[in-house]
């Protein structure tokens, strides 16, 4: 029951300390699980690129893949290490550095956990330049 207990407080305090962080850092979309022990993100930093973050509350896998799907074209997918972040576990991922630019047009991020989705799909949308 303390167990349940401590997961609990991580949770709310991942749940309320994502959002504060979140909106410095240009939150796109993100999404937390039920309980708030998995959250993960795209953001935008101020000069332009895209970062993919994932956070849990604990290491409870080692690893994780982020599938990148230009709408209309096949996905490219990339397995990253779960790494410990401050309090927390997770990862931070940047687009322009390990996915395929197929210019301006929507992307479709999914994070796995082999082949089941952690949750549903996020989206971003590159526009065309100016």
């Amino acid at each position: 029951m303390a167990r349940i207990s401590l997961l609990v407080a991580i949770a709310v305090g991942l749940v309320v300390a994502v959002p504060a962080s979140a909106a410095e850092q240009g939150r796109i979309a993100s999404h937390c699980s039920a309980s708030g022990d998995v959250c993960y993100g795209i953001f935008k930093g101020s000069a332009g690129q895209y970062r993919f973050k994932l956070t849990t509350a604990a290491k409870y896998f080692s690893r994780y893949r982020i599938c990148v799907r230009p709408v209309g074209q096949s996905a490219t997918c990339k397995s990253f290490p779960v790494k410990k972040t401050g309090a927390n576990w997770g990862g931070t991922v940047v687009w322009q550095q390990n996915f395929p630019l197929r210019g301006p047009r929507t992307y479709v991020v999914t994070w796995k956990l082999g082949a089941r989705r952690l949750g549903p799909s996020l989206r971003f949308t590159l526009p065309a330049p100016a």
